[in-house]
């Protein structure tokens, strides 16, 4: 059962489905008998969102050592997990075209910061074993829900921007004032677009990992989330509310005296996301 308001939903649009082509290959992405051919075919019915997969295959997120030419090079060269991942971020951007001016994020930011997560999030599984991809996705995915409470909710949203100022919690702030939090609205979309229930977890627990009962994927965003912070990207009203939970480190094999030298080796990870602050085709 949604946690989330009404007036919520009624007014979040990122809860649409995801377009029938993009669903087609995502099912032919979770079949291992798939050919590359058939995923390129239906991924190419859509020139836009081919062109954001090519671009985004060639970036250095993915670090190819030799230039993707086709889609069909795409799915071979990066393996079905990867273009998935690819796919929900070529989607993801239009989704992020009106930024969250309520959050102190513009279009721009707002994107920089979900690709950022993304990509760190996506470091830290694969250094400790867990699904490196579905920790892109829910990195990518995980503030998606402060769209829908920043543009639907304006007027309330001023309280809740003047409670944090008085120094209440932001997540606290955002139950109190609107009834929801925007973890809960970003789980909502997920639930909404058939995401394996880890990825749901990982969203709505992103600021709370210690809540989740298998929390290595909400973990994972959550020290990403700050990280990406603490690098600069995605700067907003409650960047100095961002502090990496004890439990979410030690579960992942850190500590906070470890800290600095883990941004020195994603900041130049997360070189290439300013280059990709559009995916615009045309």
């Amino acid at each position: 059962m949604s946690r989330v308001p009404d007036r919520v939903l009624l007014a979040f649009d990122l809860l649409e489905p995801l377009p029938a082509h993009v669903l087609e290959a995502m099912r032919l992405l979770d079949d291992l008998t798939s050919s590359a051919e058939s995923v390129a075919e239906v991924v190419g019915r859509d020139p836009v969102l081919a062109a954001r997969v090519l671009r985004l295959a060639n970036s250095a997120l993915y670090m190819r050592t030799r230039r993707v030419a086709t889609l069909r090079d795409a799915v071979v060269l990066v393996g079905f997990g990867a273009v998935r991942s690819l796919l929900f971020t070529a989607v993801a951007y239009d989704a992020f075209a009106r930024g969250a001016p309520g959050y102190g994020l513009d279009r721009v930011r707002m994107w920089q910061h979900a690709l950022a997560v993304a990509t760190v999030a996506r470091h830290l599984a694969q250094t400790r074993g867990l699904d490196a991809e579905a920790a892109f996705v829910a990195g990518l995915l995980h503030d998606i829900g402060k769209m829908a409470l920043s543009h639907s909710l304006q007027e309330q949203y001023r309280a809740v921007l003047e409670a944090v100022e008085q120094g209440a919690d932001f997540v606290e702030a955002e139950r109190a004032v609107l009834g929801c939090d925007h973890a809960q609205v970003g789980a909502e979309a997920a639930r909404r677009w058939s995401l394996p229930d880890a990825l749901v977890q990982a969203i709505e627990h992103h600021h709370r990992p210690d809540e989740v009962p298998e929390p290595g994927l909400a973990d994972a965003v959550h020290v990403a989330d700050a990280v990406s912070v603490m690098l600069g990207f995605g700067v907003g009203t409650d960047q100095l509310l961002h502090r990496c939970s004890e439990g979410a480190l030690e579960r992942l094999g850190l500590s906070q005296e470890e800290l600095p030298l883990l941004l020195v080796v994603l900041a130049d990870l997360l070189a290439e996301v300013g280059a990709l602050a559009t995916l615009e085709v045309g």
